[in-house]
């Protein structure tokens, strides 16, 4: 299994700033009086390999979620992703890293909220982002800016490097993330 001491290793699997509310034409991402804002964030670059495995969960996931569920692709500068998940009551980000570690490969659960110990391990330089996901988590607990909850889906990179398409090993485990990201979407509606 995946992942930092404290992270929940849950399964295997291995964009740029678009960002796109799947709610109905002319219709708000969240009703009002609505209390749960759900964003989905697939991070990542699908010109860089696998690299581009975040884009790819969320793309896949997208018809699969509730309608009001705002999906984000993001190229995953710490600053945009701060403002992607402002108001949110519930962010899922997806994206793939480097571990500090030698990693069994896979997509490693992480609840920012209540592991906040687990956002190590695959940090500066474990990103092809500059400033990542973990960077991310970071800046906004400094600044008070972190949603209710916010789980990261953190898939083992297995290529790099310059090109289209996940390599055979992350691409095997798309689905397998697809899944993961569903549930935490949907668990998210019954609370």
């Amino acid at each position: 299994m995946d992942g930092p001491a404290g992270a929940a290793p849950v399964a295997r699997e291995a964009g740029r700033g678009t960002a796109t509310p799947v709610a109905a034409p002319g219709e708000a991402p969240t009703a009002p009086g609505d209390p749960r804002r759900v964003v989905v964030v697939g991070v990542g670059n699908s010109l860089r390999r696998d690299d581009g495995a975040g884009i790819a969960v969320v793309e896949r996931a997208r018809p699969l979620l509730p309608p009001r569920v705002e999906v984000r692709t993001l190229s995953g500068e710490a600053t945009t992703l701060l403002d992607a998940w402002a108001g949110a009551d519930l962010a899922v980000v997806v994206d793939a890293v480097r571990w500090d570690h030698p990693a069994a490969g896979g997509v490693t659960r992480i609840d920012a909220i209540s592991e906040p110990d687990a956002v190590t391990g695959w940090g500066a330089g474990a990103s092809s982002h500059g400033l990542g996901v973990a960077e991310a988590v970071a800046l906004a607990r400094a600044l008070d800016r972190l949603p209710p909850r916010l789980i990261l889906l953190l898939i083992a990179l297995a290529e790099e490097g310059q090109g289209e398409g996940l390599s055979p090993a992350v691409q095997g485990h798309v689905d397998e993330a697809v899944a993961l990201l569903v549930a935490e979407v949907t668990a998210a509606g019954r609370l």
